[in-house]
This record gives structure tokens, sequence and C-alpha cells, in this order.
């Protein structure tokens, strides 16, 4: 079969195309024949050794966290995924990823896609989805009625989180740059901040929850947005001074896990059609390298870019 592998760290120019054996599952285990994989900001950042803190990873790597396909094959012990189902997949930073037209996953990394999604849509869905989640549902405890202030631009997590903020019925406010203003308000925002235009923390109180997806100087600014006892939530970007104490809030920077229920909460979401995942631009598979280069010079928004096997 066909994979994208890097057998050192470095650039772009890493990824190459070649033949791998394709893999047979074990107990407990299944085998997606991929038709699409998403392009994520962490594949770029393991590639260039910058997570290997983390996430050690063994050469040969094939990249990529989440994709969508059809089941191949399935290993002993696994009865509720039948051969030829539609499903999204979530692979691990440190195993075999999903830039290849096959990969192995254990039986709770599977989730059947939603019959209304692509597998283009399936892939672009799992790992941002199960980001905006994790932060708005098990971080934040979002209910209906709340104010939520989203930094995190017109990204592939950022659509998603509106969307999902949207859907609970809390309002919500967002930051992005001029030009993506009309995008992110059809996705549900109900109030829009050009970055480009406008200081948000100049104009901005009493929100119940931030989203901070950006950190630096954007998370500093952020505290004096929330109410007294609302609650940041923070993924790693730039480095955050944690001044929850000062502002009396609280200062939460979620795991984003992997987990069975998440997943199925996610595509749950896809199949009601509470949110919509959004691509930015799709390409072929040993197009890879190129994903990458457009990725990190920062010249991907309103989605992800998403590569299709042949």
């Amino acid at each position: 079969m066909q994979a994208i592998q890097y057998d050192r760290f470095g650039g772009p120019e890493v990824l190459r195309l070649t033949q791998v054996p394709v893999p047979e599952p074990g107990p407990g285990q299944v085998r997606v024949d991929l038709r699409a994989a998403s392009v994520i900001p962490g594949d770029c950042k393991l590639r260039a050794g910058h997570l290997t803190a983390l996430f050690p990873v063994t050469f040969p790597k094939i990249p990529g966290r989440d994709g969508a396909g059809l089941v191949g094959k399935v290993g002993p012990d696994v009865a509720d995924v039948a051969v030829g189902a539609a499903v999204c997949v979530v692979a691990q930073h440190i195993q075999p990823g999903t830039y290849a037209e096959s990969i192995v996953v254990d039986r709770d990394a599977v989730v059947p896609l939603p019959s209304n999604l692509t597998f283009e849509e399936g892939a672009a869905l799992m790992h941002a989805g199960v980001c905006a989640w994790i932060c708005l549902v098990e971080a934040a405890h979002l209910h209906r009625g709340m104010r939520v202030l989203i930094n995190v631009k017109a990204g592939a997590i950022g659509g998603l989180s509106i969307q999902l903020t949207h859907h609970l019925g809390a309002y919500v406010a967002t930051t992005c740059s001029s030009k993506n203003a009309g995008y992110v308000s059809k996705l549900g925002a109900d109030e829009v901040i050009a970055y480009d235009r406008d200081d948000f923390s100049r104009g901005l109180r009493d929100f119940d929850v931030v989203v901070d997806l950006i950190g630096g100087d954007v998370h500093d600014r952020s505290y004096s947005v929330l109410k007294r006892g609302g609650t940041m939530v923070a993924l790693r970007a730039a480095p955050i001074v944690d001044r929850s104490r000062e502002f009396g809030v609280r200062l939460t920077i979620p795991d984003i896990h992997d987990r069975r229920y998440a997943l199925e909460a996610v595509v749950g979401l896809g199949k009601l059609s509470a949110v919509q995942p959004q691509i930015c631009d799709t390409l072929k598979l040993q197009d890879a390298a190129a994903a990458h280069r457009r990725l990190e010079a920062g010249s991907v928004s309103r989605g992800r870019l998403v590569l299709q096997m042949a």
C-alpha cells in the first residue's frame, strides 16, 4: 500500500511517498482502508521534532491523527464492527498514522461515519471536534444562556467550537481577521471582533467562558473579559502566564483524549448536523509535503486541509 513516511525530523521535505506492507489487525483491532485523512498542526510539530518530549516516535514514521474510510478486516475478539462499514478513525501520535491507504487501530478508536458526511468531512471532524467538545463540554461545562468568547481565529477547531456553542444555546463571540468575519457569522457567531481592526479586550466584559487556543498576549488580555468566577479554557499554544487568581477566575488546561465516549459524542453531533466539519482544501496523499508547507505558512483557515487516497 502507499503511505507517507519520514525517517528523520525536519521540514516538509522529509515527507516521502513510499510502499509499505498492508497492516494486519491483531486481537481487538480493526483495519480501516482509508479514503481521507486530515492534516493538523500537531502533525507538523511532530515532524519538525518539537514534540519529542511528549511523543517519542519510532522511525520510519507515518504521520496523521485522524481519517475516515471502510473497515477492511477485523481481528479476533471484535464482534461489533462489520467489514465494509464506513467509519471514522483516530490514531495516536506514537502509532503509525492516517497518511496511508490502510491503518490498524484498537477497536475503541473506530466510530461509525455519519451517513450525511463524506469521508473527507469525517476526517475533518474528528480531532477538531474532539478538541471543541472537550474544551466546551468537559472543561467549561457549557450550558444554555452562558456567554462564551472563542479566541481561536477561523480555523477548524474554532469553527466547530462556534457551531457547538451555538447548538448548546450559549451566546458566542469570537475573534478573527476581518476577511473571515462573514464566515464565522454564518457558523453561528453572535458577535465578531476583527482583531486586525479592534482590541477585543477593550469592549468585551462579563463572559462566563473564554476558550483560548492562541496563548501569549491574547491569553493575557482575555482575563479582563471574564466575570469573576468565570472559566478560562486554554490549550497548549504560545506560552501563557496564569493570572487566574488575580482576576478571580478558574484556569483549566484540558487533556485532549480520544476515549470512545468522546469520539461517539462528536460523530453524534455530526449525525444530527449540529456541527458541520469545514474543509479548507483537499489534496492527494502524495501532496502531504505541500499541505504541511501551507499549514506552516499560516495560509490555512476556514477548516482543515484533507488528504485523499487514490
